[in-house]
């Protein structure tokens, strides 16, 4: 019994030994440090994502809430997603003090965005604790240096090509320029007041002109229809653009850009000098680095003689990868002056980059003179030079076939298209493709376009493009078959294709008749959607170049009113067009709401009069009326909605790796069915049957309830993408997503030893904090006073037994 005794008083001094060991000191202050470098490059109008090796400084972050600290006084230039910890490539909950962790975030930087160091606070917050201890409510913060080493070249907004169908004073004219983004960061919402100052009046009522949204680098054409007062003055006028628009932040901005017109005295060629090009003289075909001259004929058709003649190259024909200028001065001039029908020449030394590529150059000549009062006059002179290259390996064979003409029998002041398809027979892809016409003269054909050739920039072997070339049939053209030489050039070589016209007519009647056509049209947006609003403009231009045509009514219909003028009536007015004069309208329009996405046809009805015409026979009107028919592309406006995303589990807590309910309801918003609606899921979940899961048609102005199985692939916070693809009602198929995250519970633990299959649910309670047993001084008096009584109690009981040990060997001698 003494014995058992002392084992147990052995045993709990060992145990109050044990327990007094586990007490811990708390940890002094803690932060986050990173592993490398503070500095972070992010570059402006790009995403950018960052992975910061860090690590927990003096204790062992515990689920931390991790967000970044904005000061509303402080306007950044970027924005940040969600921040997170991971460790390798998985997504971890908290921050080791041993082991390197990784904070992963993207960072979104502002186009607008200046060069400069802009600091980010992350902060951590989370709640320590400790046995000895109540918890404890801790944050700490992290700054990092965000730094922008290039910036963009802010938006201008500028006008070029700026030029006069008409410079007579007392005349009407059409102004015709390009706004052009000279910026490296897109321009949206652009509008365009123009200030002529006096002498010039526009003929347009809406002041403010709709530019629309301008990428970098991107430009659009506009021709404005104005006035030349008779108060004006002959001479150089300076125009000024007043532009307004926001950046891609939404910050509203405005500029100006000036631009100079040259006005000229309304008089007739018998009281002024005209200068026309003779003729122009250059190499036929040029290498690269080649030093060359163009010789330019002018010769003076006036009454009066040309001073100060000045010939220049355009800028825009001046590049270091194409021509360069051979003069230093600021042109080149002929005579002091061209007398009357004399012809002189100019010659402008020029040469070929060695930088240059293959294919046809165009340069802009412009030529300026004076009258012998100083008022001064100009044109310009395009001129095209053909510069070789180096041809690639393999061969090319380009053959055009399939020649078709609409109509088949084209009338003289008309418009007849020319199409053919363009085939690369040969091994090699063809690069930098030039199509072009060649010999087009005012008494065959009349090109529509300004555009010099057409432009591909690749033709891979045995591949085909087609190609439409719009003319305008001259009045003076022959009856019968005509033809049209087309030219086409790339890099390593060119060549040409005779194409016959057949079935020309050209009835000669006493009285010439004026043809008005529909020479260009353009919309001020790229994407014509159901519902939106755009402007609508197109060219009239009279081919006639004798006759006026007057009492002009146009008007514009479409036979399902997919198109409607938004103000005032589908049908306007005009005066007078005049011989060879082109006038250009702007309407604003409106697409049906429930267009869905095809061409459609849009008919410009013209009826018109004209001096000398006699009256129709079976109708008795008098006049000339035709119909053109325009194609504009309409895209429905589809409204795909998902709402109501949900992931639960009927078990109760969703789990990773378990299988567990994705649910959405998907509304089609818009005015037209959805067809072959298909749904998945990305991120952090998968489908647990297959990749897809098919919803299927679904009508304009209805819903579907989508539910399937998915299985999250972490714990914590998932996020997940559901991924939604449709086909229009052209057959394209279109795509958009709906982001969502879950909140996962790790996969249970389940105990072997634990009786049953297994099946039930498993307790699978978290870590506890332990809680301290005893005060420090409880525990050292317990341990003097066990110590007081066991030294006497324990040698007592020693010397005991060894008396009874002596007594009982007594015993057995005596």
């Amino acid at each position: 019994m003494k014995k058992i005794l002392v084992v147990l008083l052995a045993i709990v001094m060992v145990a109050t030994g044990m327990v007094g060991t586990d007490y811990k000191v708390k940890a002094a202050g803690t932060s986050i440090k990173v592993i490398g470098s503070q500095e972070l490059i992010a570059a402006p109008g790009q995403t950018t994502h960052f992975k910061i090796p860090i690590m927990a400084d003096g204790e062992y972050i515990v689920m931390p809430k991790i967000d970044f600290v904005t000061d509303a006084t402080v306007v950044q230039p970027f924005t940040c997603s969600e921040p997170y910890i991971t460790v390798g490539n998985s997504r971890v909950l908290n921050v080791s003090d041993v082991i390197q962790s990784n904070l992963e975030f993207d960072l979104k930087m502002s186009e607008t965005a200046s060069i400069g160091t802009y600091p980010v606070t992350i902060r951590f917050r989370y709640t320590k604790t400790s046995w000895d201890a109540p918890d404890e409510d801790k944050e700490v913060t992290l700054t990092l240096k965000i730094k922008v080493i290039v910036e963009k070249t802010p938006i201008q907004l500028t006008l070029g090509y700026a030029s006069l169908s008409s410079t007579a004073i007392g005349s009407e004219s059409n102004i015709s320029f390009a706004v052009k983004n000279e910026g490296e960061i897109d321009a949206k919402s652009v509008y365009l007041t123009m200030n002529y100052g006096e002498g010039i009046e526009e003929g347009y009522t809406a002041k403010q002109i709709r530019v629309g949204d301008l990428t970098a680098g991107a430009n659009r054409e506009f021709s404005l229809p104005i006035t030349i007062l008779e108060s004006a003055t002959p001479g150089r006028k300076s125009l000024t653009a007043n532009f307004t628009y926001k950046t891609p932040d939404g910050e509203a901005k405005t500029s100006t850009y000036n631009v100079s017109v040259n006005l000229s005295p309304n008089t007739t060629y018998e009281d002024t000098p005209k200068l026309m090009v003779d003729s122009v003289i250059v190499a036929d075909s040029l290498d690269p680095g080649d030093a060359f001259k163009i010789r330019l004929n002018l010769m003076n058709i006036g009454g009066k003689d040309a001073e100060n003649v000045l010939v220049d190259v355009d800028s825009s024909s001046i590049d270091t990868t194409s021509i360069l200028k051979g003069y230093y001065t600021d042109g080149i001039s002929s005579a002091d002056i061209v007398e009357v029908e004399e012809i002189k020449t100019v010659s402008i030394p020029l040469s070929v980059s060695k930088y240059a590529t293959g294919g046809l150059k165009t340069i802009k000549l412009n030529i300026t003179y004076t009258d012998e009062k100083g008022n001064i006059y100009s044109l310009t002179n395009t001129v095209y030079v053909d510069v070789k290259a180096t041809a690639t390996s393999g061969s090319t064979d380009i053959v055009i076939s399939n020649v078709t003409q609409s109509p088949q029998q084209p009338e003289a002041g008309d418009k007849v298209v020319v199409t053919f398809n363009v085939k690369n027979k040969g091994s090699v892809t063809v690069k930098d493709l030039k199509i072009s016409t060649e010999g087009l003269t005012s008494a065959t054909f009349i090109p529509v376009l300004s555009e010099p050739y057409q432009y591909f920039e690749e033709l891979e072997a045995g591949k085909a493009v087609q190609v439409k070339i719009p003319l305008i049939v001259s009045e003076t053209i022959v009856e019968g078959v005509n033809t049209i030489t087309v030219k086409y050039s790339y890099s390593g070589g060119e060549g040409t294709a005779t194409i016959p016209i057949l079935n020309v007519k050209n009835d000669e009647v006493s009285i010439s008749k004026p043809k008005i056509i529909v020479s260009k049209y353009y919309t001020d947006v790229d994407e014509l959607r159901a519902g939106s609003a755009f402007n609508f403009t197109f060219d009239l231009y009279n081919t006639n170049g004798r006759v006026a045509a007057k009492n002009i009514t146009v008007t514009l219909s479409q036979a399902d009113n997919i198109f409607n003028v938004t103000q005032g009536s589908n049908s306007f007015f005009i005066e007078k067009i005049n011989p060879g004069e082109t006038v250009s309208k702007t309407l604003e329009m409106k697409v049906k709401s429930d267009a869905t996405t095809k061409a459609y046809p849009l008919d410009i009805t013209i009826d018109y009069e004209y001096d000398g015409a006699e009256p129709n026979p079976t109708t008795g009107e008098i006049g000339e009326s035709k119909t053109e028919k325009l194609n504009l592309q309409a895209i429905e406006n589809a409204r795909p909605v998902v709402d109501n995303v949900n992931v639960y589990s009927w078990e109760g807590m969703v789990t990773a790796g378990n299988p567990a309910y994705l649910s959405f309801e998907f509304y089609n918003m818009g005015k037209s069915q959805l067809n072959n609606v298909i749904a998945t899921v990305e991120g952090d979940f998968t489908k647990s049957d297959g990749n897809m899961y098919f919803i299927g048609n679904v009508a304009a102005g209805t819903s579907s309830y989508v539910e399937f199985e998915a299985i999250p692939s972490m714990e914590g916070t998932a996020n997940g993408v559901l991924k939604i693809t449709y086909e229009d009602s052209n057959g394209d198929t279109v795509e958009f997503t709906k982001e969502f995250t879950a909140d996962v519970m790790g996969a249970p633990i389940i105990d072997p030893s634990m009786p049953g299959d297994g099946s039930g649910e498993v307790f699978n309670p978290g870590p506890v904090a332990k809680a301290p047993i005893l005060k420090v001084w409880v525990f050292v008096l317990i341990q003097i006073a066990i110590f007081v009584l066991a030294v006497p109690i324990t040698r007592k009981i020693v010397i005991g037994a060894y008396k009874a040990k002596l007594r009982k060997k007594e015993e057995e001698q005596y």
